[in-house]
């Protein structure tokens, strides 16, 4: 493949992912169409096209092998037949979960993938023996995320959609955008939630490690913590997470994102957390970012991953940072400044409204400060 020069940025589109096309979901008490809905890709494949040169492709099928690398494999075949399983049980709708092995309820347990003890009792027990209600359960951590007909589908395409990019990036060093849904930073090795099923971008960085690339810097700028990301790589020293994030007092996923949690074993030092007040706007954001670069900058990355959500923005209905479009402008301009090989992995956003805006504004602030970079 060629270069295709820094003034025009490849898309990688998961073209299936309509198919992850649920009906409802739960939010804050009431029973509402889901925020994750199908449009949320065109609206920002169509903002692309007005505001930046964008080349459409479409991703190759790498098989399971790199999501078998992250993600347990119980896991995975819970999700291909997760759909299928709630049918043959009896039930209609989207499968939801509805009863968890909440603290106290039952003998301790782990589960795959875990840092720490779960309550649960599925020692013993293999996949194949359990109700679908008691798997959804197990491997849920919230209600928001119903698996549909398709969710399987779209979810493996998502995380194909990522390597296939990853792959461009590697091979001539050009930037890349992965758009698919769902998106993935919540996805643990093996638990979902937060509208994710397979995390795809701890499965690109993955794949890039296996292909050789030695240090790999993912860096969060959705919302929400990447919490499912800090789990798959939080004892491993060589791919830095690092999240810039709502208060997760106040904020999902509410019990992970805190400064405190720095890695673990060969991981310590390798996770940063910048969790920020609510309305802090640009120049909370900013002095944020200027910390991210000090800790890539220290890690001495060879490769830069942006799980890239703009549900920090003023109108969006989690928004709390009181960012603006023209701030994600910015924000994409001092990911250009990192002078990093950079794959862009999209995350969060729902408002119809503003959300191509607001992921076009990224790419093309990006876009810019590769050219200032070259220029100077």
């Amino acid at each position: 493949m060629e270069p295709i020069g820094d003034d025009i940025m490849r898309v990688f589109f998961n073209a299936r992912h309509d198919a992850h096309d649920v009906k409802s979901e739960f939010y804050h008490g009431h029973i509402i169409p889901p925020l994750d809905d199908p449009r949320r890709m065109g609206i920002i494949r169509d903002a692309l096209a007005h505001k930046i040169s964008a080349r459409l492709v479409d991703p190759a099928d790498h098989g399971m092998a790199p999501i078998w690398a992250v993600h347990d494999k119980d896991y995975l075949a819970f999700l291909a037949h997760a759909w299928q399983d709630w049918q043959q049980a009896g039930y209609d709708g989207d499968a939801i979960p509805a009863i968890w092995p909440a603290h106290g309820f039952c003998d301790g347990g782990s589960l795959p993938g875990d840092d720490v003890t779960r309550p649960g009792d599925m020692t013993g027990q293999t996949p194949a023996s359990r109700h679908i209600l008691k798997k959804l359960g197990y491997y849920a951590y919230a209600i928001d995320t119903p698996i549909g007909e398709g969710s399987w589908q779209a979810a493996y395409w998502g995380a194909q959609t990522a390597l296939s990019a990853a792959d461009a990036v590697l091979q001539d060093g050009e930037a890349s955008f992965c758009l698919g849904r769902p998106a993935g930073h919540h996805a643990h090795a093996a638990r979902y939630g937060g509208y994710c099923l397979l995390n795809n971008a701890a499965i690109a960085a993955q794949h890039l490690r296996a292909k050789g690339v030695e240090r790999i810097a993912i860096l969060d700028i959705d919302q929400d913590h990447g919490d499912g990301t800090q789990q798959i790589f939080y004892h491993r020293g060589d791919v830095l997470t690092v999240s810039i994030h709502a208060n997760p007092d106040t904020h999902f996923p509410f019990f992970t994102g805190y400064a405190h949690e720095q890695g673990a074993d060969a991981g310590y030092g390798a996770n940063l957390n910048l969790p920020l007040a609510d309305g802090v706007g640009f120049a909370g954001f900013e002095a944020a970012m200027a910390q991210a670069a000090a800790k890539i900058a220290r890690f001495n990355a060879d490769m830069l991953m942006i799980s890239l959500g703009v549900n920090g923005h003023e109108f969006e209905p989690f928004g709390r940072l009181g960012l603006t479009t023209a701030d994600y402008e910015k924000i994409g301009g001092q990911i250009a400044q990192f002078g990093l090989r950079t794959l862009f992995v999209m995350e969060g956003g729902y408002a119809h409204d503003v959300i191509g805006e607001n992921v076009a504004a990224v790419l093309a602030g990006y876009l810019a400060g590769v050219r200032n970079v070259a220029d100077t």
